[in-house]
């Protein structure tokens, strides 16, 4: 029972959202770096960095990858990722907060992760708008936010227990 409770405590749940967010950001990473078509907006800060003979070595080598996947998987999957790492992270953190500056923090997540793609619509942000996009973000928001929500009450339930 002690293991059962340690495991679900405050200190564990930290490092797996940590680990979960992360996990997320860099599988959402190496899709876009490796699978996605390289854009100078993204890729124009490699070569100055140093990284051009990797990354064109390492994209060589995934580009016959790029043909088992279906378009969402390389174009709108990051997009997913990362509002699932971004929700699970900051509904972690403001999660059993009293503070009003909490609710900015939460009403940002979906404002960030759906309104850069409705803003692309009418061409205020530069990109291309995409029904598929919307999906995956919200996807990505509706789990990250649902597990931070229900791994908290679990944290409470657990740290009431010990005590």
């Amino acid at each position: 029972m002690y293991k059962t409770t340690l495991l679900f405590s405050r200190y564990y749940s930290h490092r797996l959202y940590f680990l979960l967010s992360a996990l997320a950001m860099a599988v959402g990473g190496l899709i876009y770096i490796l699978l996605r078509p390289s854009e100078h907006v993204f890729f124009g800060w490699i070569s100055p960095a140093g990284f051009e003979n990797w990354l064109d070595s390492a994209r060589s080598l995934t580009h016959p990858l790029r043909q088992l996947f279906p378009d969402w998987f390389v174009f709108s999957l990051p997009n997913g990722l990362w509002a699932f790492a971004y929700a699970l992270m900051i509904t972690h953190i403001w999660s059993g907060s009293k503070s009003g500056l909490k609710y900015f923090w939460l009403v940002s997540v979906p404002v960030l992760v759906l309104g850069f793609e409705v803003l692309q619509y009418p061409g205020i942000i530069r990109g291309t708008f995409c029904m598929t996009d919307m999906l995956t973000g919200m996807a990505g928001l509706t789990l990250g936010i649902s597990i931070g929500f229900i791994k908290t009450k679990n944290n409470n339930y657990y740290e009431k227990a010990i005590k």
